[in-house]
């Protein structure tokens, strides 16, 4: 379906009531411009974290421009910058074996790169930087950390009033560029 049809479709709905706002997922720059010129959009849903920077070069310029907020999904890189559970191999269920940042080899290449994040401040630094960092690049943002327990939702909601110093910041920016298993 061309994005002229999925648009102009949500804006009847949003003009008859039904949907109240329109937002997309992972979509590039162009496709932002372009769907925004048909009927404004309120969010944007994309991967974005310390580990995953590449929607900066384009997309968030964009969607700062077009006063998209953006939802990032996997903001502590699909778990891995948790610390948790990547020190042994993943099971066959779990979905993230597909992804090559967590094959064995680069496993353990990246788990090195947590060990720096850790080495900086708490668990939480991962969204302190997301936030941090949307807020330098003048973007709204709500970022989505998946949790199942009520003290990992703390220490996620805590992340918000954290304040990175510059030095924190300049010590994790290398970081994306150095991830095995990632493209883009």
């Amino acid at each position: 379906m061309a994005l002229e049809d999925s648009i102009g479709a949500m804006a009847e709905l949003v003009r008859a009531g039904k949907v109240k706002w329109v937002g997309l997922s992972a979509v590039s720059a162009s496709e932002l411009r372009a769907a925004h010129a048909i009927h404004p959009i309120a969010a944007l849903q994309s991967e974005w974290s310390i580990f995953t920077r590449d929607i900066e070069h384009d997309v968030i310029p964009a969607a700062a421009e077009l006063g998209v907020t953006v939802v990032p999904y996997s903001p502590l890189g699909r778990g891995m910058l948790t610390g948790r559970a990547f020190a042994t191999s993943l099971t066959n269920t779990d979905a993230r074996q597909h992804f090559p940042r967590f094959s064995t080899e680069n496993r353990a290449a990246n788990m090195l790169l947590v060990a720096e994040v850790e080495d900086i401040a708490a668990a939480q630094i991962a969204l302190a930087w997301l936030y941090a960092q949307s807020r330098k690049l003048n973007v709204k943002s709500v970022p989505i950390p998946g949790t199942r327990k009520r003290s990992r939702l703390l220490e996620n909601v805590a992340a918000a009033s954290m304040i990175l110093t510059e030095p924190e910041m300049e010590a994790l920016a290398p970081l994306a560029s150095a991830v095995q298993g990632i493209s883009g």
